[in-house]
């Protein structure tokens, strides 16, 4: 009969070989005069599919030595059964073990690699950005907020800015204007290095004398420069009735991580169509812009 030590040391060996390998007046405020004219942006990491050595193909736990084995008295050599089962599962390793092992981890090394960089190349499942921008303009400033949420290929889109402009009329009053808008966004293209996309939604505009809400279209573009922090960054939005709005604003953007400082040059056209009181006012006026915000 053989010994109980070489019953072990089959069983266990058995055991390897079998495992699986896996204007005139301010916009929208009433002229002095009635007559016509015109004034002015993971997954825990998965195991390799293989079950740890030792372990049954179903998962179930592995026989306690002692079930396989007859009892007895324990051994100043054999304290240490965990130690004993590596020395016997090493001793019977064979070139054909290795080169099996070698090959489950060249395939494991292989998949997660292309998972890798699958991940690299797609968009991420939910892009949140959030900042604040300061413009100073030719006849005041403004101030603007924006925020952004967006998926593989959609999102949307809100926006909200503040100007402060000095009065026409010579006096040290101020006219306050304010814009909003929310659209919503569709990724025409999306990968690692940066997005196109279309718009469409709703803007307002909050005038001294006038509100006007009206359908707003328009596109985005950002794309990274190189292998470098930078990206450039451009929006076009207009809106044709019932006023007339167009903002365009270009610049670069570095990132810092999550943290990302933004700056470069915004025009904004305003035309209230003469829906306050028959005459046509417009105002255009463009300026730098500097912000800071927050990616993640």
């Amino acid at each position: 009969m053989p010994s109980s030590k070489a019953v072990l040391g089959c069983v266990l060996a058995a055991t390897v070989l079998l495992e699986p390998a896996l204007a005139e007046a301010r916009f929208g405020k009433r002229s002095s005069s009635s007559s016509p004219g015109r004034a002015g942006r993971g997954s825990p990491r998965r195991e390799h599919p293989s079950s740890p050595a030792g372990q049954p193909r179903d998962g179930a736990p592995a026989p306690h030595p002692a079930t396989a084995i007859d009892t007895k008295p324990p051994r100043a050599d054999d304290d240490d059964a965990p130690r004993r089962r590596r020395r016997r599962v090493r001793a019977p390793a064979t070139g054909a073990l290795v080169g099996v092992g070698a090959a489950a981890t060249g395939t494991s090394t292989l998949r997660s690699s292309a998972s890798t960089t699958r991940r690299r190349d797609e968009p991420v499942p939910l892009l949140v950005r959030m900042g604040a921008q300061a413009e100073w303009l030719k006849d005041g400033s403004g101030m603007g907020v924006f925020m952004a949420m967006e998926g593989r290929r959609l999102g949307v889109d809100t926006r909200l800015t503040g100007l402060s402009l000095k009065a026409e009329d010579g006096s040290d009053t101020e006219d306050r204007i304010t814009l909003l808008s929310a659209r919503l966004t569709a990724a025409l293209w999306a990968s690692a290095r940066g997005r196109m996309r279309v718009e469409a939604g709703l803007s307002s505009a909050h005038a001294p004398g006038i509100i006007f809400v009206g359908p707003s279209f328009g596109a985005s573009v950002e794309a990274c420069i190189g292998a470098s922090p930078l990206d450039v960054e451009a929006r076009l939005n207009a809106t044709p009735f019932p006023h007339r709005q167009v903002d365009i604003q270009a610049g670069l953007a570095a990132h810092l991580g999550g943290f990302n400082v933004r700056g470069g040059w915004r025009a904004l056209y305003l035309n209230d169509a003469g829906h306050l009181d028959g005459v046509e006012h417009e105002e255009g006026f463009g300026g730098p812009y500097f912000g800071l915000g927050l990616t993640f």
